[in-house]
């Protein structure tokens, strides 16, 4: 039960993006990855387990926004 809300929030994310890029993808499973990390190191409800999620969303955040300014580039170009 614990890994169903990571995986919820990776299929949301893939789902929402109507232009579901490779690159969007991988930020995306890194985040799972990432989530997936902080159920196994700290038990839930904690601080430590808020600070380790809180870090993966805005290491997605990062992410998605990098691929964003990627896809204007590209976007650009053509």
């Amino acid at each position: 039960m614990r890994f169903a809300l990571p995986l919820f929030l990776v299929t949301l994310v893939a789902c929402s993006n109507q232009q579901n890029s490779p690159e969007l993808t991988q930020c995306a499973q890194q985040n799972f990855q990432c989530e997936q990390n902080c159920s196994l190191s700290s038990t839930e409800q904690t601080m430590t387990r808020q600070i380790c999620s809180g870090e993966c969303i805005e290491r997605y955040n990062t992410c998605k926004a990098q691929v964003e300014e990627l896809t204007k580039i590209r976007t650009a170009q053509y």
